[in-house]
């Protein structure tokens, strides 16, 4: 689907009400989900991890969690992004980009442990609760972009913060260092769009010339 950046930026909306009847080709659905990947992370270390909920009796298991909002059932799919808290050790989500980075970009071993030591300096000296928010903030670079790149496919899409982050993680199954942070439904829209509204670009917009 070819749209100008103002039409995807017009299509998207929060949409509350999924067609049920109308789902995502695969490969559209994976090209969202691969382009997601994509994502801008501090120091690239892509501190996250989405869960792809697409069976009816997973979403249905889902929806009290959700406060039994029509989304999570109505949806095609259901994408429940999560913060890695695990950025320590040789499984960790640092020790794990700088791997990626030496054999992607041929770093000598010197030039990586620098470059290990350097994102663990800043990162690993935080509280647990700083860095679960710090990874949070990561998540939603990532689905500003899956909202984004499902739009731009004629997808539509809901951001939702309403959920109970621990049933969530017992329903699917998660470890604990995996904290659901933002939940977003993808399908086709069985709603009016609503009109948009938004202040104005003199209230948001400073420019200091």
């Amino acid at each position: 689907m070819d749209k100008s950046m103002r039409e995807v930026m017009e299509f998207r909306f929060a949409c509350k009400h999924f067609d049920t009847e109308k789902k995502i080709d695969v490969d559209v659905l994976h090209e969202i989900l691969d382009l997601t990947r994509l994502s801008p992370s501090s120091y690239g270390v892509q501190p996250w991890k989405f869960i792809v909920v697409e069976t009816e009796d997973l979403k249905k298991a889902l929806a009290p969690a959700c406060y039994n909002q029509p989304q999570i059932t109505e949806a095609c799919c259901v994408v429940v992004m999560c913060a890695r808290t695990d950025l320590a050790g040789d499984n960790g989500a640092i020790h794990q980009h700088v791997l990626k980075s030496k054999e992607d970009f041929g770093n000598s071993d010197e030039k990586s442990a620098a470059f290990e030591n350097m994102i663990s300096t800043s990162l690993l000296s935080r509280s647990s609760q700083e860095i679960k928010a710090w990874s949070q903030k990561q998540v939603y670079l990532a689905g500003m972009s899956l909202m984004i790149i499902a739009a731009e496919k004629g997808v539509d899409s809901c951001p939702m913060e309403g959920f109970e982050p621990a049933k969530v993680s017992e329903v699917l199954g998660l470890s604990e260092d995996l904290v659901p942070s933002l939940i977003i439904p993808l399908g086709y829209r069985n709603m009016e769009q609503p009109k948009k509204t938004r202040r104005e670009f003199a209230d948001i917009i400073e420019e200091r010339k």
